[in-house]
């Protein structure tokens, strides 16, 4: 099983002087049709919504197998959007290889980059959460 639960707050800039607002529309609209027309996959939910001026974007997905797209979405919006900030946490099991299968990760986006970081809040899995 594979899970992700995270959250962005989409901006077109990390530096206020650089704020554009037309450019902004334009990355909810990309943002947006990714939602519709790529990512309509079961079991995924993609919420994208306006408060108070900003946008928020809450992810929650749950998997029996492991996928890569929603990292490659994660990404994909720190490309297009430098100024978005959030965090992305990732419980897959089958992730024997790298060790990870009793840990959550923890994937940061801070400037245009997306970071894999080690939790340290919920893992190990066993017995933080489960026993």
């Amino acid at each position: 099983m594979i899970e992700f639960n995270g959250w962005a707050i989409i901006r077109e800039s990390f530096r206020e002087e650089d704020d554009n607002n037309e450019l902004l529309n334009s990355i909810v609209k990309q943002i947006e049709q990714k939602i519709l027309v790529e990512l309509d996959y079961g079991n995924e939910i993609y919420s994208l919504k306006c408060l108070n001026g900003t946008y928020h974007l809450s992810i929650m997905v749950n998997h029996n197998h492991r996928t890569e797209h929603v990292i490659d979405f994660f990404k994909w919006i720190a490309e297009i959007s430098k100024g978005s900030y959030g965090i992305l946490y990732v419980q897959d099991d089958e992730d024997t290889e790298r060790g990870n299968e009793n840990a959550f990760k923890v994937w940061r986006m801070k400037k245009g980059k997306v970071t894999e970081l080690n939790d340290t809040y919920l893992s190990p899995l066993n017995p933080e959460i489960e026993e």
